[in-house]
């Protein structure tokens, strides 16, 4: 039985981090838990230190590379770890065999960490998990942090200040040029890749974008898996737009490995004209990752820089830390919203709503869930989800309230191999049967890869949960799509439900979708249902159940077993 204890902390841990960490989904909980893997790593590397004996570079770096579990976050190691790296490639080491030692490191942690045991606690594979992200952020920071300090050498990518000093010539010329800041990643198929394709990533990435500009554009790399791109010569400002139009699509096709695999990467790309939307270099970067950062909270492949973005971006920053410590300190809620029979009146399940209060107002939890989601929190924030879903149930068992709990998953939670092992889990230890739980998913959720979403719902429908299309007539279904979904519930928008009264469009929409789900054995409920029309005229379309504020709107917990007791008794 492997035992975990934490070493202390690094006498740099002051220093603040150059890497973002969340992009690698590493929270400052991860970076607790990885502390604790020092013995298990530095046993792992005692052998390549051993054999590196007479090789004083390669001895050196190990023993920088001892202390990635303490001091990852630390921006002295990181530097430490950069220029140690540096040394050994210019003394003749290949950037694959490096990569192919870390990763045997890993391996021989997995090993000691998980053994041969067939069934791992998920504590246990969490905590291979963070190493394992904890050496990918490593490696990556070698390309990130060396990136401007590498200057313009001749062999390599030139860096941010670089770019930064171009800007300002540009600027100065008073000369028409844009300037674009692109993302492309895809860290859920990074956290698995093997590391000789790890490597080739950042480059084959850099070629594919350079490939897209005229000669007389200049790429540079940036930070965090960002790459930064001058157009130069322009006419127009609409030629900016135009370019990061073409990068992204691009992108359209699943990266090519020259393993072969293939890898489909997410990009954002912020759009900035000068010198009409900054008068200095910095601000224009500035400007540049506002706008990815709005591409990507808005799912687009590109956006413009607008004034009001560092407002809203300082807004979001405010509430970083004090969700981060909601969510790690159990302060999170989650409302119950009854969904009622529309025959009888008989609230047969709820939906289950997050709510978080900060500073005494409920953010959006569209908002919350945006944030959860970009910074890498998803993992855990599904886990408390799961787990709270499973106690309110087994809560209102105790009060004699035997209905049902429904709750939305995201797209990336549909491609978590764990997800269905965790619900499993969870339901054997509440001793409760799958079939109490509904599980809402977005028409989005299969977009990314409908192969593993697939797969994933078949496994939660084994499990005896059913699955609902959260939202339906407002994404991109089809009919010849919707049939091929294992799916028993189809949730008619709210935006057509009350648009009912007054469009006669949108009630042929409804029924329309009343009458498909009927047709294919699927159980349609009615949201946004607030007055008596709306309860008669979806009821008169033939929709069983509905849901909306005419029936109840989102209660906590007691609130709503109140409620449930004064409206049908105690059960």
């Amino acid at each position: 039985m492997t035992t975990f204890s934490p070493d202390p902390p690094s006498p740099q841990d002051h220093q603040v981090s150059e890497l973002d960490l969340a992009a690698f989904a590493l929270s400052e909980d991860d970076l607790s838990s990885l502390r604790g893997l020092g013995g298990i790593w530095r046993q792992a590397l005692a052998s390549h230190l051993a054999a590196a004996e007479g090789d004083l570079a390669l001895l050196e770096f190990l023993v920088i590379a001892e202390r990635l579990p303490l001091a990852l976050a630390d921006a002295g190691w990181q530097r430490e770890w950069v220029a140690g790296w540096q040394t050994l490639t210019s003394r003749g080491y290949a950037q694959a065999d490096i990569f192919r030692l870390f990763f045997t490191v890993v391996a021989q942690c997995e090993n000691e960490l998980l053994g041969d045991s067939g069934s791992v606690s998920r504590v246990i594979i969490n905590l291979f998990t963070c190493l394992r992200r904890a050496v990918l952020a490593a490696i990556i920071s070698v390309i990130d942090l060396s990136s401007m300090a590498r200057g313009e050498s001749e062999d390599a990518l030139p860096g941010e200040l670089i770019a930064l000093r171009n800007v300002r010539e540009r600027l100065l010329a008073g000369e028409l040029f844009g300037l674009l800041s692109i993302s492309a990643s895809n860290r859920e198929a990074f956290t698995s890749l093997p590391a000789a394709d790890l490597q080739q990533i950042p480059y084959l990435l850099a070629e594919h974008i350079a490939a897209c500009l005229r000669p007389e554009d200049q790429i540079f790399s940036g930070r965090d898996n960002e790459w930064l791109v001058l157009l130069n010569g322009l006419q127009t400002p609409a030629q900016v737009m135009l370019a990061a139009t073409q990068i992204s699509r691009s992108f359209e096709p699943p990266l090519l490995l020259l393993s072969g695999r293939r890898v489909p990467m997410h990009t954002a790309i912020g759009c900035v004209a000068l010198p009409e939307h900054a008068e200095d270099a910095e601000n224009a970067l500035k400007a540049a990752r506002l706008a990815r950062w709005q591409a990507r909270r808005e799912r687009q492949a590109c956006a413009w820089y607008e004034p009001h973005l560092g407002e809203r971006w300082q807004q979001r920053e405010q509430l970083l830390v004090p969700l981060q410590e909601a969510l790690t300190q159990d302060r999170l809620t989650l409302y119950l919203q009854p969904q009622v029979d529309l025959t009888d009146g008989r609230c047969i399940d709820a939906e289950l709503l997050l709510r978080w209060q900060h500073d005494g107002q409920f953010v959006p939890p569209a908002k919350s869930i945006e944030l959860i989601e970009s910074n890498g929190w998803r993992t855990q924030y599904t886990d408390w989800l799961v787990r709270t879903a499973l106690r309110t149930l087994s809560e209102l068992d105790a009060a004699g309230i035997g209905i049902g709990l429904s709750f939305n998953l995201t797209a990336a939670d549909m491609l978590d191999a764990d997800l269905p092992e965790l619900l499993a889990q969870c339901l054997t230890t509440w001793r409760l049967p799958g079939s109490r739980l509904t599980l809402e998913l977005t028409e989005s959720a299969l977009l990314h890869n409908r192969t593993l979403a697939l797969a994933n719902m078949e496994r939660l429908r084994a499990l005896g949960c059913r699955l609902a299309l959260d939202d339906f007539g407002t994404g991109y279904s089809s009919l010849s799509y919707l049939v091929t979904l294992p799916v028993q519930e189809i949730k008619i928008d709210r935006s057509f439900v009350i648009a009912m009264e007054q469009s006669a469009d949108a009630r042929r929409v409804v029924r329309t979708i009343v009458d498909l789900a009927s047709d294919l054995g699927m159980l349609p409920i009615a949201e946004g249902v607030e007055n008596d029309a709306a309860h008669a005229a979806v009821s008169a379309l033939g929709c069983q159940v509905g849901q909306g504020y005419l029936y109840g709107k989102p209660m906590p917990l007691a609130q709503f077993i109140a409620w449930y007791r004064e409206r049908y008794g105690n059960g």
